[in-house]
């Protein structure tokens, strides 16, 4: 037997993924009719096929059988040279089989594949993206990585810019995408940009992405900034509807409640000037004449006795253009010193305020030069026993109190300070 392969002293060249055939020639050189099966050594069975893969040979007679080649498409079929064997074996004597020897040539390959993760991202500014490069080749790969944009409305940063895989490599690279200005209001932007991974022949592949800019100020912030503003108003219309009224009223019953207390302690302390005065005028009569007889009883006015000290108010409404009044009367058998009085003009009312005692005009204020006034009288104006002290106001304008809505009417105080003596007849 003999065995003979075509083209034995030219190495087989095959591209992986597709295929080769090898013409394998087999003789029957012996005297007896041979049957003969054929396989291959050195190459994964599952590369190769033999058409067909037996045959039977009378002796002296000879034929041709076709060995088909075809190595997958993978990185793990590396390129380069790669030995191979056509083992024939006799079906009556097998002991005898001849193995044929030759060379097959795996051409290298390249395939590259990439992708963007993600294609689409939103931000403000700038976001950051992954290239995932595999080398599907059965050779190492250079590649550099780069991207741009059309509109040049992006900066570009990629770490590393430059890589090179191995045959079945993969790896990850970071490409950072910043746009150039920032995007204050409005509808969000895109900005479409391509990422680039060329080898070290020139070929590129292209990597589609978009960066979607959001603005500065969005929908939400501006809504979130209204309602904000309109709770701020509705605090103001607050404070100065209720709160601020409530305070300054507060404030006034406090000032108030200190003026009657200063006017009690001036009550008292004319009180007791008065007394003084009396006790250092008997003493100087009885100085002056000590041997004077006491006269004859005769009627005399009325004398006042030791008393309390006084304090009222008077509070009187008006309505705009009208003049009213209101009185305290001295009881009977009491004589009033009134030593102080405090007017208040509460809401700023236009107008003129007029205090009288005993008929007798004591002052006249126009009511828009005060909101407080108080007087207060050296000597003590006395009221008799069935006199009257008047507040009488008469009123052009109500006043606005500031956060407050405009009165109907005028609206005017007076407090008086007094001691309030009894009366008798000497």
């Amino acid at each position: 037997m003999s065995v003979s392969l075509g083209l034995v002293d030219t190495p087989t060249v095959v591209v992986p993924g597709e295929s080769v055939d090898i013409p394998v020639t087999i003789r029957n050189s012996g005297d007896v009719v041979e049957a003969y099966d054929l396989t291959i050594v050195g190459v994964p069975d599952a590369w190769a096929t033999f058409d067909p893969p037996r045959v039977s040979l009378y002796p002296g007679a000879s034929e041709t059988v076709v060995l088909t080649v075809r190595p997958p498409r993978s990185s793990e079929v590396r390129a380069g040279d790669l030995p191979y064997g056509v083992r024939v074996v006799p079906s009556e004597a097998p002991e005898t089989a001849t193995v044929e020897e030759g060379l097959l040539t795996i051409a290298p390959f390249s395939e590259v594949a990439a992708e963007l993760r993600p294609q689409v991202r939103r931000a403000r500014l700038g976001a950051r993206y992954r290239l995932a490069v595999l080398n599907g080749g059965n050779i190492g790969e250079a590649l550099t990585v780069a991207a741009t944009d059309g509109a040049e409305q992006l900066h570009f940063a990629a770490r590393p810019t430059a890589m090179v895989l191995a045959a079945g490599e993969q790896f990850e690279a970071g490409l950072r995408v910043r746009a150039k200005r920032l995007l204050w209001r409005g509808t969000p932007r895109h900005l479409p940009f391509r990422a680039l991974l060329t080898d070290r022949d020139g070929r590129a592949i292209t990597l589609d992405g978009t960066l979607v800019q959001q603005p500065v100020l969005s929908g939400w912030l501006l809504k979130l900034l209204a309602l904000l503003l309109a709770l701020l108003l509705l605090l103001l219309a607050l404070w100065f509807g209720l709160l601020r009224p409530a305070v300054q009223s507060a404030a006034q019953e406090a000032a108030d409640e200190r003026v009657a207390q200063a006017a009690t302690q001036m009550e008292a302390s004319a009180n007791e000037a008065a007394g003084e005065a009396a006790r250092e005028a008997v003493a100087q009569e009885r100085a002056e004449n000590p041997a004077a007889p006491p006269s004859s009883p005769s009627p005399t006015p009325a004398a006042a006795t030791g008393g309390g000290q006084f304090a009222t108010a008077l509070t009187l409404r008006t309505s705009p253009g009208s003049t009213a009044s209101r009185s305290y009367t001295v009881p009977r058998n009491r004589v009033l010193l009134l030593t102080d009085f405090l007017v208040d003009n509460p809401q700023g009312d236009t107008g003129t305020l007029t205090i009288t005692a005993d008929d007798v005009r004591v002052v006249t204020y126009g009511l828009e030069n005060f909101r407080n006034q108080d007087y207060h009288s050296v000597t003590p104006i006395r009221v008799p026993a069935g006199s009257r002290v008047t507040l009488t106001v008469e009123c052009r304008q109500p006043g606005t109190p500031v956060g407050a809505a405009t009165p109907g009417t005028c609206q005017e105080g007076l407090y008086l300070n007094g001691i309030l003596n009894r009366t008798r007849q000497s």
